[in-house]
């Protein structure tokens, strides 16, 4: 009679430790999120200079009177798969003209004006840039190593013109779709 209560005590003791470790499921999902991309788009230059040069005040004979053409300066393409590029270009507005861009370095009553260059390569006679941030102004992708071409130029906004640097600086946002 001692075996069988040994055996039955051991018996149950077995059978609360198989219990207690009863396994128990559940169920996890792993979500896969990403997007395959072409090149990435960028540019080869990122900072341009347009130099202006020294302008004889007697250039300007009226309000609107402008001075010759900068040269042509591009923003040079590194290539990529986009069907448009988007260009919006900004900085401070001058205060008689808000489409021309203000001057700062101690000359007044003259503003920049900016231009897509035209398609031939000459100076003037492409798209007028305007200095808005909701207007952007589109192109066709250019190929690694062509760019996007520009000129400016000073245009008389006042009466009365003063002398000294007249100097800016705009931010071009470009957006590839």
């Amino acid at each position: 009679m001692k075996m069988k209560h040994t055996f039955f005590h051991c018996a149950l003791l077995a059978g609360l430790m198989v219990t207690g470790s009863a396994s128990a499921q559940d169920t996890a999902h792993i979500n896969f999120v990403g997007t395959i991309n072409g090149p990435t788009c960028s540019l080869s230059t990122s900072n341009i200079t347009i130099p202006l040069g020294a302008v004889n005040k007697s250039v300007f004979t009226a309000v609107g009177s402008p001075s010759p053409w900068g040269p042509n300066v591009a923003l040079v393409s590194a290539g990529c798969n986009a069907s448009l590029v988007s260009m919006t270009f900004t900085g401070a507005a001058n205060s008689s003209n808000p489409n021309l861009f203000a001057v700062t370095g101690g000359a007044a009553g003259v503003g920049i004006q900016l231009q897509q260059s035209n398609t031939s390569g000459g100076a003037g006679g492409g798209q007028a840039i305007p200095n808005d941030t909701t207007n952007p102004v589109t192109f066709a992708p250019a190929a690694a190593g062509a760019g996007y071409s520009f000129t400016a130029r000073y245009v008389q906004s006042d009466a009365t013109i003063t002398t000294g640097p007249a100097n800016a600086t705009i931010t071009v946002l470009i957006t590839y779709t």
